[in-house]
């Protein structure tokens, strides 16, 4: 893997990840993460590419069942991002996810029950909290 990362391979990235082995997804998106930290982008096509990376991943990680130090980089990377309304959907995805992988259930319940009153609700309809 190079480092000729670009809008178009993030999104490239963004839609294939859920199709991976969850070891290969994680080569993947951690060399996605270190090409976008060498160059970030603001636009908001290429930060929305790698919010999908990041919440695509999760539901990867979290349908194959890997354990907490599949995700730990991804949710401090999407912490990183910066803070645009275009994102916004992604980084309340992304803390949903990680009260899932902490096991705070409570957390996670009121923010699937925020994520539902917006109408996003088949996002994460999927994933089962305790």
């Amino acid at each position: 893997m190079n480092e000729s990362w670009d809008r178009t391979s993030y999104h490239f990235l963004s839609q294939v990840v859920i199709f991976l082995d969850v070891n290969d997804s994680k080569q993947f998106v951690e060399v996605a993460y270190a090409a976008y930290r060498k160059h970030p982008a603001t636009d908001t096509f290429t930060l929305q590419f790698m919010a999908f990376i990041t919440i695509n991943y999760l539901n990867c990680c979290y349908h194959q069942h890997a354990d907490k130090s599949y995700v730990e980089s991804t949710f401090k990377f999407l912490q990183e991002l910066p803070v645009d309304p275009a994102i916004g959907l992604e980084k309340l995805i992304g803390k949903f996810y990680q009260a899932v992988f902490s096991g705070d259930e409570q957390k996670a319940r009121s923010l699937k029950s925020i994520i539902q009153d917006c109408g996003y609700a088949s996002i994460i309809d999927d994933i089962k909290i305790d």
